[in-house]
């Protein structure tokens, strides 16, 4: 079976024809093999605007969910019957010809090697960028966390205090201290905290009431109407207990849950409501201060 590749595309300017690569598919006919840069796509989020990202990533997501999937291999393949009726070279070049201005594909390209792992990463090293081969399955527990800390605090650390230990030194009513990964205020406070939902239940739902126990502390010192995100994954369903809990704090009003993909919604939210650090520079044992 012959090899083809299609290098896929951000246009930045139609009028001079720029465009960047942000990933490739490649397939035999039999196997396919897609990947992205994160990294890459993060980088240009300055002269792309949020809602366009949002769309980019969504559009690349579910594109890597149809042809991928997760296994203990450092790359991500599949074998798809139904891939066939789209991921061929046929179709690939009917892309190239009407793709829209989000995501455009490069004529398909054929290429005289076998298509496996190696020479997948590197065609993408050679034409999109660095292979990062993303966490292995034992590190899944941490991704969110990852994720928040490596591409979301770079962009609001000027914004808010970033992992702080509130107390009762802090507010009277918290009996307990909690640990926040991000922590602000406008005219109302502006608190961020990450989750991993797929921990045993009763320590994640230690988690959630102590981060509402922040919140209800606040408010019983008159400061009410906090916006307070949760930053997460939706958890394997088998585990009902945990996603009915997902569930209640996706749905809620109170909470307001951020897929960890779509980090520029907190961005955005901090950026355009002018959030500053909750508190000063002040410390007292290593302890914030109000300001």
């Amino acid at each position: 079976m012959k090899t083809i590749y299609s290098i896929l595309y951000i246009p930045l300017n139609a009028t001079l024809g720029e465009r960047l690569s942000i990933g490739i598919l490649m397939t035999n006919g039999k196997d396919y093999y897609f990947k992205y840069s994160l990294d890459k796509l993060n980088a240009i989020k300055g002269i792309i605007n949020t809602e366009k990202i949002h769309i980019i990533k969504s559009y690349l997501r579910a594109l890597e969910k149809e042809v991928n999937f997760e296994d203990d291999s450092v790359l991500f393949h599949k074998e798809l019957v139904n891939l066939s009726n789209w991921v061929n070279e046929t179709y690939l070049s009917y892309l190239s010809k009407y793709s829209n201005n989000i995501i455009q594909f490069s004529n398909p390209k054929i290429i005289d090697i076998d298509l496996n792992e190696n020479n997948f990463r590197r065609l993408f090293e050679k034409y999109v960028y660095k292979f990062d081969i993303g966490l292995k399955e034992d590190e899944k527990n941490v991704n969110v966390l990852d994720t928040v800390k490596k591409y979301l605090y770079p962009i609001i650390e000027k914004n808010v205090n970033i992992d702080i230990t509130l107390t009762s030194l802090n507010f009277k009513n918290l009996f307990a201290p909690i640990e926040i990964n991000f922590f602000g205020v406008n005219n109302v406070p502006v608190a961020g905290q990450t989750f991993d939902f797929d921990k045993k239940h009763y320590y994640l739902e230690n988690d959630v009431t102590r981060y509402i126990s922040l919140a209800k502390a606040l408010e019983l010192e008159g400061i009410k109407n906090g916006k307070y995100f949760v930053l997460g994954k939706e958890p394997n369903k088998m585990n009902k207990r945990s996603h009915n809990m997902w569930k209640h704090i996706r749905d809620s009003n109170f909470l307001k849950f951020i897929d960890v993909d779509e980090y520029e919604i907190v961005e955005e939210y901090i950026k355009e409501h002018n959030v500053r650090p909750y508190f000063g520079e002040e410390r007292i044992d290593k302890r914030f201060i109000r300001s």
